[in-house]
């Protein structure tokens, strides 16, 4: 409860203030307000008690989100459930000082699809944003859910949230425009559109009626105008035409917008760097020196002026939508909690709320179980003690990891975009009161050995050894697989120097390594080189160059007769064969070597392996090989290269150092650390 200067009377962690007429203005209106948080598992309403105060009352419920207000009735989206709430209070009848009691009645079992905003049309049937599921949708009994309409740029419905479809607005009763961060079709495809990917859609025809928008959120009709929040760059505006003009700019991510007379209500949150990270948001807030507030603002539309606040500080840093509910000076809900929920009771006739007089406690067997609605127990009691809870991942591939991308590093997304997936994906993750924190992913190998692709942990969560526990666990999930080896590769970095390899160190694994030298160039700095054109193949009498890609049976056959290094095979990563310039070396029909590259990113090449017979070095082929390679990148438009070389190459080593190195943009190192694992047959006894 807040008194009107603002002065908190809540005790920790939460701690509401308001600024001085907030409390005056919900009673001259005869107003009250909801609002959702997923993040902390909270529903609140607020109210007026008495003048110039307001009332902030809060019920626990497992990750509200979607809210919406209609005639003595609160709808609400949950996990796995959308919630309708009836006010049971008589006209003039109150409940310890309440003039509304909403209390849970019906509950519809979707599924965790992760559903956004949700209304309620002119025929009464409740409508939804399916978010993972890129639709909308409705209720019907013997289903999750019934699709009423995807956008055109969607192929099929599957649980991807390709898109990040997230917001409905309703005009005359009817869905008509919604929000999404992008027009993907793929996997998670939306965060890669963060910054200007956004768009508004037409219902139904499909129409995209305006771009360029960042992370739109809450598109709502209101006065012959679409209003929206422009949630990336922290604006509240309106559509004019298919352009977006803004009226304010906010101080934090805004998720949540509802209207009373001519004000604007809109919902402010603080930025999850995992997810928010290159919005146009942040440079405003740094430019003028501010932080992302929570809290929610009341906006005169006709100054586009701040008319009241609300902040709030402590465990609460994100709100998701926002509810008016007028004529109402104090409203109360139910929660799942106290005996309230089972003594109240309301039926025709009965004159109002009755109280069922309390019963001795029947005898039971077993432990209670979960509620419906609450969130899990284990996550509650984590949130209260801080405790971490680690979990096996399972059934794991590219799509399905894709909208975790941002709790992986290196990011797999990334890694995908140039490599194959091969092996069985396998995944452990760190959770701290229903948040996930950590995320560890192994891929095991069709040889029986296991490479470690990412580990991260959140940043507020570090140096609390997670890492080194997410590290052990996925070493146990390997020797339940019955893994024998695992490595690590990764690039020197002063984070890897100062987080990774003291965990490996305190895991028992071997010595980090040097595998590789990684030498960074463009093709603007390395067709400078004199070497290029110095020694031509064509000069090379009885030589024939070929792509790679095309060698014929002998050739492999011929392989086999050279003495080369493992780490020279020209067969490593088939499927990223860079056709473009992985060529072959033949003289007088004899294969006598080879230069393979790789597509390491959409604008880079790596070049993997450079060999030439013995008795051909001293002419320089190997340098003919490579110059032709690197040729014939310069005339395409792959501008990045990366030299590999591995560290007992001596011989590459040195001519990196004396042709490469002045043409260099970086140099980088690659180091490998490798674990045996002892299984459990195998331990000798005592």
């Amino acid at each position: 409860m807040v008194n009107q200067r603002g002065s908190s009377l809540t005790s920790s962690p939460l701690r509401v203030t308001s600024s001085p007429g907030m409390g005056t203005w919900l009673l001259r209106e005869q107003l009250s307000l909801g609002f959702t948080t997923y993040q902390t598992n909270r529903l609140f309403l607020v109210g007026t008690p008495t003048e110039g105060k307001i009332a902030v009352r809060e019920r626990l419920f497992d990750r509200p989100m979607g809210l919406y207000a209609r005639e003595g009735h609160l709808y609400m989206s949950t996990r796995y459930q959308i919630w309708r709430f009836d006010n049971h209070l008589a006209p003039g009848e109150t409940y310890q000082g309440s003039d509304r009691l909403y209390v849970p009645s019906r509950s519809y079992i979707t599924g965790n699809l992760n559903v956004h905003d949700v209304v309620v049309d002119s025929e009464g049937k409740i409508i939804f944003v399916n978010t993972d599921f890129s639709c909308l949708a409705t209720v019907q009994s013997g289903y999750s859910f019934v699709p009423i309409w995807k956008p055109p740029s969607i192929s099929k419905l599957v649980a991807e949230d390709r898109c990040h479809l997230n917001g409905l607005a309703m005009v005359a009763g009817k869905p008509t425009y919604m929000t999404a961060c992008s027009a993907t079709d793929t996997a998670a495809g939306w965060r890669h559109c963060k910054q200007n990917g956004g768009i508004v859609l037409e219902i139904p025809s499909g129409e995209i009626i305006a771009t360029n928008l960042s992370m739109p959120h809450s598109p709502r009709w209101y006065k012959g105008k679409l209003w929206l929040l422009n949630s990336g760059t922290g604006e509240l505006g309106y559509l004019e035409g298919d352009k977006f003009q803004p009226i304010i700019f906010c101080p934090g991510f805004i998720r949540g917008l509802a209207f009373w007379e001519n004000y604007a209500l809109v919902g402010l949150s603080k930025l999850r760097s995992a997810n928010f990270t290159g919005l146009a948001l942040e440079t405003k807030l740094a430019a003028l020196g501010k932080e992302a507030q929570c809290g929610l603002m009341v906006v005169d539309l006709d100054s586009g002026q701040i008319f009241q606040w609300l902040h709030i500080d402590g465990v609460v840093e994100e709100l998701f939508d926002i509810v008016v509910i007028p004529g109402v000076r104090l409203p109360l809900a139910l929660g799942f909690q106290s005996e309230d929920i089972e003594r109240l009771i309301v039926f025709p006739g009965s004159g109002g709320i009755v109280t069922s007089k309390s019963t001795v406690i029947r005898p039971s067997r077993g432990t209670a179980a979960p509620i419906a609605g609450l969130p899990n127990q284990e996550r509650l009691q984590a949130e209260r003690k801080g405790s971490v809870k680690f979990q096996r991942v399972y059934h794991l591939n590219p799509d399905n990891l894709a909208p975790y991308d941002p709790m992986t590093f290196p990011s797999l997304l990334e890694r995908w975009r140039t490599q194959p997936w091969r092996g069985e994906l396998l995944g452990v993750s760190a959770w701290i009161g229903g948040e996930m924190v950590g995320f560890a992913v192994a891929v095991l190998l069709p040889s029986g050995d296991a490479e470690i692709l990412s580990l991260f942990v959140l940043p507020p969560c570090r140096h609390q050894g997670i890492g080194t526990r997410l590290l052990h666990a996925v070493g146990q999930v390997l020797k339940e697989q019955q893994c024998r080896q695992v490595s690590v590769i990764y690039e020197v970095t002063p984070l890897t120097t100062a987080a990774l390899e003291p965990m490996l160190h305190k895991l028992g694994w071997q010595p980090p390594q040097l595998a590789f030298l990684l030498m960074d160039t463009t093709m603007e700095r390395i067709k400078q080189a004199p070497w290029l054109e110095k020694y031509p193949l064509s000069d090379f009498s009885g030589g024939v160059v070929f792509p790679w890609g095309d060698y014929a049976e002998t050739d492999r056959q011929q392989v086999d007769l050279l003495e080369w290094e493992p780490e020279l095979s020209p067969f490593r990563d088939p499927e990223r064969l860079e056709r473009l310039n992985s060529l072959g070396l033949r003289y007088r029909e004899q294969l006598i070597g080879w230069i393979v590259t790789h597509r390491v990113a959409l604008d880079q090449i790596r070049y993997s392996s450079l060999f030439v017979a013995e008795r051909f070095r001293t002419k320089a082929r190997g340098i003919s090989l490579l110059s032709a390679a690197i040729r014939l990148q310069i005339a395409s438009p792959v501008v990045k290269a990366t030299c590999a070389v591995a560290a007992d190459n001596a011989a590459m080593l040195r001519f990196g150092r004396r042709h490469l190195q002045p043409y260099l943009t970086g140099l980088r190192e690659l180091r490998q650390s490798r674990l045996e694992i002892v299984l459990e047959s195998e331990k000798k006894p005592i």
